[in-house]
């Protein structure tokens, strides 16, 4: 009940409100009686105090800060009895309630304030079992909905129904998955308000710091329009949300309380939907680790089993590793190694790939080996336009990933695999490919196992005159040990695989192109020729390549 409601009880018939009258909409949901100096201490949000001022009738200038107060605490209103301990009450006090929106109601004489309060408060009780009676009728309903075998479109026409208000059902992605319209007719929503209203829906899903139970906010949108949102909690740091164009507010407590019951039942929905998606996932993993592993090496078995996540017998496949840089800093500085943070986080990576692919590979297979992403792209025509296709998907990839997780992602490319036990191999170059890439000091790469002939040949050649090659061609930039020298090697290595671009580099280097200039110039001083001729380009080339090979071998053996 609010304000306005107390009024209307018999008792208060004669009471008059003399300051804040735009405040009568203020709930009630306490009701305190105490003349004590002390009493803001004693006071909770929407409580409607209840006093005769005789702690203050030495001082009634007092009441003022009272008013104030009790407004900045988020208090109900304040009820005096004049003409026993206060013959008026004071100007101050009623400027202040007027200019807070604080109501102040004047009690007669006559009236006690004991037999005031017991009514009210019987009042509010009532309202409360019967909400509580609305709230027990409304899950019974919702949940035979379910129990009964009916889906969450049928849970969102009941409360559509129920509260005579269009309502939107939105998952953790913001992917809408149920609406539903009082009147049958949703004309108005499909003229631009809904999309809208989804670009508002997946500026919310990228937080994850919603209340326990539910948070209700007000949208403004530029149409006029106005939606209330409510998020709900589905399990794992995930949260969904059910948007009813127009505002209610907690005046419309019955609605509330159908909006909150149906709520109940959607997150339990879609607590019980995640489980079994995170039980499939994890045979999943299970079963394609095994044939990454080798421990699954038959063709049939491979294919049989692997027919229920997606692999097909007669077709080929390539594999690709995807790793998040700097990943042991990420979890170890970000989320402090809270599991369950870096679960959660993994998990939202793990989707946004999912939907990336959903929309450009659709029959790619997706899944994750202990730090890795592994992603089984079907091959089709195996032409140059393919090729590309796929650097596009994985580009895309690793433009989603530093816009919604602030990351960045490196991918490894591995060799074609005709049959569905050469994965493993195809797993392995992608593997090799990953490793090369960090031995080479880059970061958010796809790098591809197409340099691996030119390793085997060089892996001929014995590991002293490789280093001696190395060393003598880098020179001071073969092991920098000052960091001025490590960004001019990285930007030389950058510089070659952009095939000695200026322009190219300080793009992806994030540098104008007379810094790069500058450090190419630095890097011919150190190295005693020339940068930009073929064969110097060519001995440079070989010679970052040998550095990652001899990095990679005491990875290996440390």
């Amino acid at each position: 009940m609010d304000m306005a409601d107390v009024l209307r009880i018999p008792l208060l018939a004669n009471a008059s409100v003399v300051a804040g009258c735009s405040g009568l909409t203020r709930m009630v949901e306490n009701v305190n009686m105490m003349d004590a100096p002390d009493i803001i201490g004693f006071l909770r949000p929407n409580t409607l105090l209840l006093t005769t001022a005789y702690a203050m009738k030495e001082a009634p200038h007092e009441i003022s800060k009272l008013v104030t107060r009790m407004a900045e605490k988020g208090c109900a209103g304040l009820g005096i009895k004049t003409k026993r301990f206060l013959d008026e009450i004071p100007t101050l006090a009623l400027e202040a309630g007027e200019r807070l929106g604080f109501p102040i109601i004047e009690i007669p004489l006559d009236v006690e304030l004991g037999d005031v309060s017991a009514q009210i408060i019987s009042r509010i009780l009532n309202t409360q079992t019967e909400e509580l009676s609305y709230a027990l009728d409304m899950n019974k309903r919702f949940s035979r909905l379910v129990m009964g075998g009916h889906g969450i479109a049928d849970v969102t026409a009941a409360l559509s129904s129920v509260i005579c208000k269009p309502v939107l059902l939105y998952d953790h992605r913001a992917r809408l998955l149920a609406e539903a319209y009082p009147d049958g007719s949703h004309s108005r929503f499909l003229t631009g308000f809904k999309a809208q209203l989804q670009s508002v829906m997946e500026k919310k899903a990228k937080h994850t710091d919603f209340p326990a139970w539910f948070s209700l906010c007000v949208v403004p949108e530029k149409t006029g329009e106005e939606v209330t949102l409510f998020s709900f909690d589905t399990g794992q740091q995930r949260r969904g949300f059910i948007a009813v164009p127009g505002v209610i507010g907690e005046d419309e407590a019955l609605s509330l309380q159908a909006i909150k019951q149906a709520a109940n039942v959607f997150g339990f929905d879609f607590m019980k939907q995640y489980a079994l998606e995170e039980h499939m996932r994890r045979a999943k993993n299970e079963f394609l680790s095994d044939v990454l592993d080798e421990v699954t090496r038959s063709e049939e078995e491979i294919a049989s089993r692997g027919k229920r996540y997606g692999l097909h017998k007669n077709r080929a496949y390539q594999c690709i590793v995807a790793k998040v840089d700097d990943s042991s800093k990420l979890y170890s500085k970000t989320f402090i190694h809270k599991e369950e943070q870096i679960r959660g986080f993994k998990d939202r990576l793990y989707e946004k790939m999912e939907e990336v692919l959903a929309h450009r590979e659709e029959d790619a297979v997706l899944f994750t080996k202990s730090e890795y992403f592994v992603i089984l792209v079907p091959l089709v025509e195996r032409n140059k336009e393919d090729k590309r296709e796929l650097i596009q998907i994985l580009t895309t990839i690793q433009e989603e990933a530093e816009r919604n997780f602030q990351i960045n992602l490196s991918f490894g490319i591995g060799s074609e695999a005709d049959r569905l036990s050469d994965i493993a191999y195809s797993f392995q170059k992608a593997l090799e490919a990953l490793q090369m890439g960090y031995a080479s000091r880059k970061i958010g790469f796809i790098e591809s196992y197409r340099m691996k002939e030119l390793v085997d040949v060089l892996r001929l050649i014995p590991a002293e005159t490789l280093d001696n090659f190395y060393r003598g061609t880098l020179k001071e930039l073969a092991e920098p040990d000052e960091t001025e020298k490590a960004e001019l090697a990285r930007t030389l290595a950058v510089y070659l695989d952009n095939h000695c671009q200026v322009g190219e580099t300080a793009k992806q280097l994030f540098l104008h192109r007379n810094t790069v200039a500058y450090r190419l110039n630095k890097c011919e001083e150190i190295l005693g020729y020339s940068v930009k001729s073929p064969n110097d380009t060519l001995r440079l080339r070989v010679a970052f390549l040998i550095g990652s090979m001899l990095r990679l071998n005491q990875q290996i053996e440390s």
